[in-house]
């Protein structure tokens, strides 16, 4: 019955001002006893899908089906939102900024992540606002830049959290605010904000009579400048409290309020007390189931998975009492997200590097299917686990080169594993690839010394075998100077016989001596030993034919005496 009672109303103008398409998106839901306000801002360019749209409708679809105001369902509604641009697996990476606005027409809560913003106005100021989460938000709270500069500084839209990052988006919720009639309250994207200043929004919501009209002004200072600069699109969503919703208060007399309730009370005393305690165990349950998703998510933010996979734990129990499905599945997610992690961890501390990270690998897989939850932490221990794999494939690598006799090569993969290990900070992995380099070190050097030593063996066997043919040839050489010294002795004899034969007319057997005397020389290479030879020869040969001419007949003698 809120809403008939109440009197808001609400106008939104969208356009992309001069982006070919319009990333901006806002959409509303008002309900008998709620109502909730979206606006997103697409930060990507992805031609194929409008993550601001998927926001939207997320939060939205969520909020209609259980409308509450409570902080730890908004919360689990802006993060499912966020888990929705992660599961985008098409694409580009799908990234938003959301204001998120909810009423029951009495009250107002407001919640954001990145620089989509929220202003609650009243009497002509802004009461509620919400703030940045960009690093030129953080320069306004260092006062190191002045706060009329800060709509066109040039990181308003270096954002430090925002829909769809690779982690967990701080998501900024206020508490609960109340609300006066003639309240107004906006929601705006930074297409409005840069081009239209605070005060300047003021005035302009300050003269106006309809929503319409803060639209129709805003949008002329927005356009005002758009032949010399550029317009981003820009989307304003106005609400205009007229009347706040006031419960009924009628005045009971005690005679009427005894006949009220004396006639039921009895009757449904029982059952109401029934109810109560029911309801009562029934919030306490949520309670609870908030609580312990909040504290999973906050043990998995600093790494305590072990806490982490209780508390999710606690959560998946108490929502499959309370029949939330959605919240036992997320819950179980989380639970053995942390359970998987804690498996790596244990086989990482087993020195179990390869199981390890098959593991983390799995890990990272349903961190993805989670929102990232973790995903920091396991991308540090799979590159740890990396770094400790190439450790021990370096040391395998040098021991198989020490196998095939490669020490060098080994010393090379050894040295690189212990630099690999003293980068990871991995002091057994250092230690044993010291130890290894130094063993194969010193036999490199035992082998070079035994080496060393074989050669100085081989130099002296080799020195003493040339001292060996050395001695051999010179006996040779000192044997073959007789043979040649007895040679000529042989040949000066046998001319020397030549010599006497020729002297006493044996020209023959001199000439034979001399010939046995001249081949002697000839093979002793004495030449001119053998040319005297040949002269004695020749002289030897005359004298024979001079004795053959004195001893023959004269023909002429011979035939007187035969006539007588």
């Amino acid at each position: 019955m809120r809403r008939i009672n109440s009197e808001f109303k609400t106008a939104n103008m969208s356009e992309g001002g001069h982006r070919i398409t319009n990333r901006d998106y806002f959409g509303y839901a008002e309900m008998e006893d709620f109502a909730c306000y979206v606006l997103a801002d697409g930060l990507d360019e992805d031609p194929g899908e409008n993550s601001a749209r998927l926001v939207v409708e997320s939060i939205i679809r969520d909020f209609t089906e259980a409308p509450v105001m409570r902080r730890g369902k908004l919360k689990r509604y802006i993060r499912r939102a966020h888990t929705t641009l992660l599961r985008q697996k098409k694409g580009m990476h799908l990234k938003a900024s959301v204001a998120v606005a909810v009423t029951d027409y009495r009250k107002i809560r407001y919640c954001h992540v990145g620089n989509t913003r929220f202003y609650l106005i009243r009497n002509g100021r802004i009461a509620e606002r919400t703030l940045d989460q960009s690093l030129t938000q953080n320069l306004l709270e260092k006062e190191e830049i002045p706060l009329d500069e800060a709509a066109a500084h040039e990181e308003r839209n270096n954002l430090y959290s925002y829909l769809g990052e690779r982690g967990t988006p701080k998501i900024r919720i206020s508490p609960k605010k109340k609300l006066e009639n003639g309240d107004l309250f906006t929601l705006l994207t930074r297409g409005v904000w840069e081009r239209c200043a605070e005060q300047e929004f003021l005035a302009i919501t300050d003269d106006a009579k309809e929503p319409e009209d803060i639209l129709n002004q805003t949008e002329d200072a927005i356009l005002a400048c758009q032949e010399e600069e550029y317009i981003d699109n820009y989307t304003l969503a106005v609400t205009f409290v007229n009347k706040v919703y006031q419960s009924p208060k009628k005045r009971w007399t005690i005679k009427q309020v005894l006949l009220a309730v004396l006639p039921v009370l009895l009757l449904v005393g029982g059952l109401s007390l029934g109810l109560y305690l029911r309801h009562r165990n029934i919030r306490e349950k949520e309670d609870a189931l908030a609580r312990s998703l909040e504290s999973g998510e906050t043990y998995l933010m600093y790494d305590n998975y072990q806490k982490a996979a209780e508390e999710y734990g606690e959560a998946k129990r108490l929502a499959d009492s309370l029949k939330r499905r959605e919240d036992s599945q997320e819950a179980d997610r989380l639970k053995k997200l942390a359970e998987q992690i804690l498996l790596a961890d244990a086989a990482m501390a087993e020195e179990a590097y390869e199981k390890a990270q098959r593991l983390y690998l799995t890990a990272r897989v349903m961190s993805g299917e989670a929102g990232n939850a973790g995903s920091a932490y396991i991308k540090e221990q799979l590159e740890q686990t990396l770094g400790y794999i190439e450790v021990f494939d370096l040391i395998a690598l040098g021991e198989r080169k020490e196998e095939y006799g490669n020490l060098k090569g080994a010393v090379a993969a050894y040295k690189e594993a212990k630099e690999k290990a003293a980068a990871l900070y991995y002091g057994a992995g250092k230690e044993e690839a010291f130890e290894k380099q130094a063993a194969a070190e010193e036999k490199i050097e035992k082998e070079e010394l035994e080496a060393e030593a074989r050669e100085q063996e081989l130099r002296e066997l080799a020195a003493a075998e040339a001292a060996k043919q050395q001695e051999e040839e010179a006996a040779a050489q000192e044997l073959l100077n007789q043979q040649k010294a007895n040679d000529q002795q042989n040949a000066i004899d046998l001319e020397n016989q030549g010599n006497e034969l020729l002297g006493q007319g044996q020209y023959e057997s001199a000439i034979t001596f001399y010939q046995a005397a001249q081949a002697i020389y000839n093979r002793l290479g004495l030449s001119e030993l053998a040319r005297g030879i040949g002269g004695k020869i020749a002289a030897a040969r005359a004298g024979m034919e001079a004795a053959a001419g004195a001893a023959e007949p004269d023909p002429a003698a011979l035939n007187d005496g035969g006539v007588g």
